[in-house]
């Protein structure tokens, strides 16, 4: 029996957790109050979705086990990125099972798919089948406006008469028929669109991998004492190099990344239910002092680190 999952999100980490199935991670990377919605049909071959969010993201994101997934936006920012290229409201994601994907949203993101179990996704036509493998391995496909647009229309109006009740889904025969039908059309309309991504170019490859290696070696060392040096050597770049290269793919700086990572990973530890106190994590996440740390967290977030604490009950903590 197809499951409806519906929330909304004041916390970017949060959000990343609603989708089942899903791993994902989140890193805030612009100033402000997050807002999000997620909402899923779970069904036992696969699921409708769609995720909205309001700020600019960093995402790192890895779908269900033996899932393909594919989404296109109904509302997204210039200067967004799938994959290492541009994400458009012409662009097609296409989610490989079993692997991380790496999405930027330079602001609000609109997005709504599909998700198929692989054992749906083989009973399908030898050419859809075909089609379908090549565009996992491309990943961002640029479609014609109006197949982009037949596509929204398609998967609006899907979930939207699967929500209601319209369409019947009271048997695991009827979600497939629902999941096969949804995914052969979605595909049709791609398939016969005007466009497709080119892949990236090497050199664009070969900045994109920069960027890459630096954020790997951040996270690895988010707890340790690291700057501009560091992460240059990691990511074999000069300095110059390393802030162009953020600046292409990320629209940040590489100084500005890791702070907001380190906020993040304030945030996640404050949020556990073993937080230590804000002084601690100040002093642990390389801050100068909790005032120093306080002030960026509050620019960051739009609350106090005690703030947070509190709406996680446990506010005890705070000292």
């Amino acid at each position: 029996m197809a499951t409806i999952y519906d929330h909304i999100w004041s916390d970017a980490q949060d959000q990343a957790q609603a989708l089942n199935g899903w791993q994902q991670r989140y890193e805030q990377l612009s100033c402000g109050r997050f807002q999000g919605h997620a909402w899923q049909m779970v069904m036992a071959q696969g699921a409708l979705l769609r995720e909205t969010s309001n700020l600019h993201l960093r995402q790192q994101i890895t779908p269900p086990p033996d899932h393909l997934v594919l989404a296109i936006p109904l509302a997204v920012q210039p200067g967004s990125r799938f994959a290492g290229r541009p994400l458009e409201r012409e662009s097609l994601l296409v989610f490989g099972a079993d692997d991380e994907h790496q999405l930027v949203s330079a602001g609000e993101l609109d997005l709504i798919g599909l998700s198929v179990h692989r054992d749906t996704l083989n009973q399908l036509a030898g050419p859809t089948l075909e089609w379908l493998h090549q565009a996992e391995r491309d990943r961002n496909l640029g479609l014609s406006s109006d197949a982009a647009s037949a596509i929204r229309h398609l998967l609006l109006a899907v979930t939207a008469n699967a929500a209601d009740g319209i369409a019947p889904l009271d048997s695991p025969a009827q979600e497939v028929g629902l999941l096969k039908d949804t995914l052969s059309q979605t595909v049709f309309l791609a398939m016969h669109s005007a466009t497709q991504s080119a892949s990236i170019p090497r050199r664009a490859n070969s900045r994109l991998k920069v960027v890459q290696r630096a954020i790997n070696f951040m996270q690895a060392q988010v707890h340790n004492a690291i700057g501009v040096p560091e992460i240059c050597a990691a990511a074999y770049a000069s300095r110059r190099s390393l802030q162009y290269c953020f600046e292409e793919f990320v629209h940040t700086t590489p100084q500005a990344y890791l702070r907001a990572l380190r906020l993040n990973e304030a945030r996640r530890m404050l949020k556990r239910t073993d937080a230590r106190a804000i002084t601690d994590i100040a002093c642990d996440l390389g801050f100068a002092s909790g005032s120093h740390f306080t002030r960026h967290y509050k620019v960051m977030f739009g609350e106090l680190p005690s703030q947070t604490l509190k709406a996680s009950g446990l506010s005890g903590h705070a000292f």
